[in-house]
């Protein structure tokens, strides 16, 4: 094959080449030959949207979801800045997109001119998100179209995974260049590192010698289903018990004998219990930062840590002393190790005393009782168990950010097939709702936004999609009429001074029942009463056409546990009774004397 290709279209089937299903994106001046090209594949579906945040946080969501590489477009200048937050939260949660922006002309750039502007809706889009992509480049020359775009999808995919962008003028998106069978595809992926046997066999013997060790399974075990099989695989083979971070949330069956619980500064009580309290931690593919061992660190200073991760700089940034520490993808070192147990003859662990204990924490430390613990009402939070409980085991969860997020990470028991996509790291208000629309486009299963009123106001455009493709997919929006998170903080911090998060304040709700009307989707208003459980267990159970339900709380809405500053992760607010502290002080979970007992024993075939 030598044929001569318009430098859009050439875009295009290579990336049809690397299967690449949907787009999203705004059009505008600047891009139009890239739409225009895309409108004539038969085998990328463009989906447009209504704001080019909500695009970058669909291209986002679809490729945390699956791990490949995703898509978004937008045109040059306000349309390249309205990715930037969409932008961030591919960079920090290491989903590989690749956005694709126009640019002016290459004769109305001004490259090093001491001018602010010299093109129409020019933005220097690539010097602005430099240091959250990793690569952009401006490709000003069509003769390294195909170069650039390569190299661009291999450095999205490989290593740590990560956004790159494309920026391209619009004389260069209609020239005309030469391509071969050999300009569609890209180099097969490198692996990154294999730990040698030596090493696995070494922490294989840290495992045999602990009396509670804990797997913490973060964002990296995500990347992948195989990651998430394997892991399950590990820790039933040596039967140790696995807590979850915020972007591990899905990473490990919450209806598992084996699940911990959901670690952090929001975490469930009994994870934070089990983290501090074990005597080997296996970190896999998590930051292990303030928010999920809180800032004093000392219950991490006495035990034996592991830690695997595929970025190097963020194993070294650590202020933890680690045992062991390897550069490596997570799925690779799960492989690995499920191989080398599969040689080797396993006794039965002697741990049945530790998993039950984990079970009578739980039942003991459930996420509801931290309502009643705290003096608190908790109606949201009983909701909230009404939807996970009726959930389908094939449903995609998208949450939005605040209250609503830790709310939905302590509660909702995640099993089956079920994903939990959220936003961690750039944490943005209005991801869940075009994240959901997205993936429920894209796999035709049933998607669930748990979004607060803050939330939807910021995406709500996005409701044209809902009504427009009729995906299957339900909206539930906790309608506080405030700002809930922030509100908590003011209480705390600020002696209950509160501003712009409340009616009374400057902040201000809607009726989000009636807007969906007005776009077209059907919709209930739920008020705050006891019926609501039967009525959210109803809809759950029958409801596969788009409908937004609101669900109206008539009083200020909190979070708990909650992690203090200057406090250790297993010490959180509110503060146990002396009763409570009597039943943990009876689960002996620091007692990490080894008497002989090995927690399993090792032998050659």
């Amino acid at each position: 094959m030598n044929e001569e290709m318009k430098v859009s279209d050439y875009i295009v089937k290579f990336l049809e080449n690397m299967n690449v299903k949907y787009v999203y994106g705004i059009i505008g001046g600047s891009i139009t030959h890239v739409f225009d090209s895309f409108r004539q594949s038969q085998k990328i579906k463009l989906i447009p949207c209504y704001h080019e945040q909500a695009a970058a946080f669909g291209a986002s969501a679809s490729a945390k979801l699956s791990g490949n590489l995703s898509v978004a477009l937008a045109t040059s200048g306000p349309g390249a800045t309205n990715l930037i937050t969409g932008i961030g939260d591919a960079y920090l949660d290491s989903s590989p997109v690749l956005f694709i922006t126009g640019q002016v002309n290459t004769y109305d750039f001004k490259y090093d001119l001491n001018i602010r502007q010299k093109g129409f809706q020019e933005t220097d889009i690539v010097k602005i998100v430099n240091p959250i992509t990793k690569y952009s480049v401006l490709v000003d020359d069509s003769k390294n179209v195909e170069s650039e775009l390569k190299k661009a999808a291999f450095i999205a995919l490989n290593g740590r995974k990560g956004p790159v962008l494309l920026d391209l003028p619009m004389d260069v998106q209609r020239q005309i260049i030469k391509v071969t069978s050999s300009s569609f595809t890209i180099d097969t992926q490198k692996i990154e590192c294999l730990p040698d046997e030596k090493v696995i066999n070494d922490i294989l013997k840290l495992i045999s010698s602990s009396k509670s060790p804990i797997i913490l399974a973060g964002g990296g075990v995500c990347a992948s289903s195989d990651s998430r099989s394997n892991l399950l695989k590990f820790a039933e083979k040596l039967n140790i018990p696995v807590v979850v971070s915020l972007m591990g949330n899905d990473a490990f069956p919450h209806n598992h004998k084996l699940f911990g619980g959901f670690i952090g500064a929001y975490g469930n009580r009994y994870g934070n219990i089990l983290l501090a309290r074990s005597d080997l931690l296996i970190v896999l593919g998590s930051r292990l930062d303030s928010r999920q061992i809180g800032n004093v660190i000392t219950p991490f200073l006495d035990k034996k840590i592991i830690r695997i991760d595929i970025d190097k700089d963020e194993i070294e940034s650590s202020k933890l002393e680690y045992h062991t520490k390897l550069v490596c993808d997570v799925k690779q070192f799960l492989q690995m190790i499920n191989l080398i147990l599969e040689r080797k003859k396993i006794v039965p662990p002697k741990n049945e005393e530790y998993i039950l204990n984990i079970q009578k924490l739980k039942k003991q430390f459930d996420a509801i009782s931290e309502m009643r613990r705290a003096r608190e009402e908790d109606w949201h939070y009983r909701i909230m168990k009404t939807i996970s409980d009726n959930l389908s085991d094939e449903d995609i969860i998208c949450v939005d950010v605040g209250q609503i997020q830790m709310l939905a990470a302590q509660v909702l028991n995640i099993r089956g097939n079920q994903r939990f996509i959220n936003s961690g790291g750039m944490a943005p208000m209005g991801y869940a709702l075009p994240a959901a629309v997205a993936l429920s486009i894209e796999t035709k299963k049933r998607s669930i936004v748990i979004t607060g009123d803050g939330g939807m106001q910021i995406n709500i455009q996005e409701l044209n999609n809902v009504s427009f493709y009729k995906p299957p997919i339900i909206i539930f929006v906790f309608n506080n009429k405030s700002l809930g998170m922030i509100k908590q903080f003011q209480k705390l911090y600020f002696n209950s001074n509160y501003f712009a998060t409340d009616e009374k304040s400057g902040y201000n709700s809607c009726n989000f029942t009636e807007i969906a009307k007005a776009y077209g989707i059907d919709a209930i208003q739920i008020q705050q009463n006891e019926n609501a459980i039967l009525e959210v267990s109803r809809i759950l159970q029958k409801q596969k056409k788009p409908l937004l339900v609101e669900l109206v709380m008539n009083y200020q809405t909190y979070v708990y546990p909650k992690l203090e500053y200057n406090k250790p992760v297993d010490q959180i607010d509110p503060l146990l009774n002396d009763e409570e502290k009597k039943f943990l002080k009876s689960m002996n979970l620091e007692n990490r004397e080894n008497k002989g007992n090995t927690f399993y024993s090792l032998s050659n075939n």
